[in-house]
């Protein structure tokens, strides 16, 4: 990757509030390498830092940044999988979480640790959970007997009611 610096960008009128360019086409060094004058520039006494910079990249160059990149992208795909965590797991987090009062203390690491262990998900993981799921309301479920004679109950109600 080849840097070359450009046109001069100091506005030399700043200080009465206007516009005014020196019109230096190119920086061009006025030392030698390694020198403090080599950051000066020989035909307009500017800094580097005032010219623009300008990146030329040869197409090698090219493909290598985008065969990186696509490497880093099939990293990053790989690295990111979602857990799954099943019901019974879930209903034994919820449990511990209210025997916790869902925000576990400094002194209770060492149970949070042997439940982990005996659920099958990291801390890391519990306490994860447990902050996505700290607000969520605990679902209820209606048996299929219930469902149906709750459905029969209201239509006999409402026959009633008419």
């Amino acid at each position: 990757m080849a840097v070359s610096y450009r046109e001069c960008r100091r506005n030399h009128a700043a200080s009465i509030d206007r516009y005014a360019y020196d019109g230096c086409g190119e920086f061009l060094k006025a030392g030698k390498d390694g020198t403090k004058e080599a950051f000066h520039c020989a035909a307009c006494g500017c800094h580097r830092s005032f010219h623009r910079k300008v990146l030329s990249l040869s197409v090698a160059s090219i493909h290598r940044r985008r065969r990186h990149h696509d490497h880093e992208h099939k990293n990053y795909k790989a690295k990111t999988k979602r857990t799954k965590i099943t019901e019974e797991q879930k209903s034994k987090m919820r449990r511990f979480a209210d025997k916790l009062g869902w925000k576990p203390q400094r002194h209770d690491e060492e149970e949070v640790g042997k439940f982990c262990g005996e659920v099958g998900i990291t801390r890391k993981m519990f306490k994860v959970w447990l902050n996505n799921n700290r607000r969520r309301p605990v679902p209820v479920r209606v048996p299929e007997k219930c469902r149906a004679a709750s459905v029969v109950g209201v239509k006999n109600l409402l026959a009633a009611e008419e």
